[in-house]
């Protein structure tokens, strides 16, 4: 994409004027902020637009990144990076010198993966604007990959999110009081497999605790546990509780898969909105609407079996990967759809330069301008990728 990109480039500055001598128009467009462009072809001006919305979203995942990276390094030692990568880098460098301390312990890092939504009446205003032929009512967005959510007066099959106090059988994103399917970290009522922050009844050859708990339990509760669960929470959830998918019930939260009466503000959830637009209107549209994805944080507890050798900075290591890995595998999450819509985008831009040129000299001016913020927030991007990758693969991270 990037030879895409660099190829427009050089074609916009010269139908700019540039490589003839010209002098080109003055772009009065500010792509690290909001911009509304109005010269005159909606394709092209949402274009720009979209590309002054990838450059803000692009910054934003940027700072969440590098203050979860931080937070992660100077928890474990090291000091405050301002850059991004070098944050993210000694945060893995921090992970790796704990592990190898205690290679006695096994540490375990296990979560509930969060979700993804994409709205659909942003899509829809977005179309709109750049393609006249539009009709939401007569060829309505779908959602391609994954399922429809939001609120549902009626039936909801599918799965439903209910925040609050609630009896739950799923994923617990909160305090859960019951049976627990995957690691925990809390009060076990019963046998605690892993680490025990108190007193343990009995041990395991290993050193790691195998019988009651008079403490937190981080690891495995065969029993009833008060605290973090990693997986499915059966008994009371205090936070927000996702019931399973296999559900036909009056939902009075979020409702993910179809319900019979139509959705409230739909959203598109663990996929992507396709629409029937022109072809540039529709990649800018999509784009622009992946830039305000909303991600959830996993569900995530951090344990470690076997002897450690030294337990203070395992245990602060525990805290702070729960603290701080939801953060960056959200940001993943999202930094993953951003980059996807936009290699989609960009494979439209060779149109816009033709009608950059049609519109006149500060068009094409902006074009050029919106391509360099392109390539910039791409960059950007690909390290929040990056980050995200390399910090759970350090961590060990496992997606139930």
């Amino acid at each position: 994409m990037k030879r895409l990109l660099a190829g427009l480039l050089c074609s916009s500055f010269a139908l700019a004027g540039c490589g003839n001598g010209g002098v080109p128009g003055v772009c009065r467009l500010d792509f690290t902020r909001p911009v509304v462009a109005n010269f005159g072809d909606g394709d092209l001006d949402a274009l720009l637009e979209a590309t002054a919305r990838l450059h803000m979203a692009a910054t934003d995942l940027d700072t969440e990144v590098r203050a979860a990276c931080n937070g992660i390094a100077t928890d474990l030692g090291a000091p405050l990076a301002t850059d991004t990568e070098i944050a993210c880098n000694r945060a893995v460098e921090q992970i790796e010198r704990v592990k190898a301390e205690n290679d006695g312990a096994t540490l375990v890092v296990d979560y509930t993966p969060g979700v993804c939504s994409a709205s659909g009446s942003a899509l829809v205003d977005c179309v709109g604007r750049c393609d006249a032929s539009f009709d939401a009512t007569a060829t309505p967005p779908t959602c391609v990959g994954g399922m429809l959510s939001g609120s549902c007066s009626g039936a909801c099959c599918g799965s439903c999110t209910i925040e609050g106090t609630v009896d739950c059988t799923g994923s617990c994103a909160g305090s859960c009081a019951g049976t627990c399917s995957g690691q925990v970290r809390g009060a076990c009522t019963g046998t605690c497999t892993g680490q025990c922050d108190g007193v343990c009844a009995a041990t395991a050859a290993d050193g790691s605790c195998a019988g009651a708990c008079d403490g937190t339990c981080n690891g495995a509760c065969a029993g009833t546990v008060t605290g973090s669960c990693s997986g499915t929470c059966g008994g009371t959830c205090h936070g927000s509780c996702r019931y399973p998918d296999d559900l036909m019930v009056l939902c009075t939260g979020v409702c993910s898969g179809s319900c019979d009466v139509g959705y409230t503000a739909p959203r598109c959830e663990g996929g992507h909105w396709d629409v029937t637009a022109s072809a540039e209107c529709k990649a800018a549209c999509q784009a622009d609407v992946s830039f305000d994805l909303v991600c959830t944080e996993p569900v995530l507890v951090a344990s470690f079996s076997g002897a450690a050798t030294s337990s203070a900075d395992l245990v602060a290591l525990l805290a702070t990967l729960e603290a701080n890995l939801p953060k960056l595998l959200a940001a993943g999450a999202k930094a993953g759809v951003v980059v996807s819509a936009t290699n989609e985008f960009a494979t439209h831009l060779e149109g816009a330069t033709s009608a950059a040129t049609s519109a006149g000299l500060e068009a094409s001016s902006c074009l050029v301008l919106a391509i360099q913020a392109q390539l910039e927030a791409l960059a950007t991007v690909n390290v929040t990728v990056t980050a995200s990758v390399n910090i759970s693969a350090s961590a060990s991270a496992t997606a139930r």
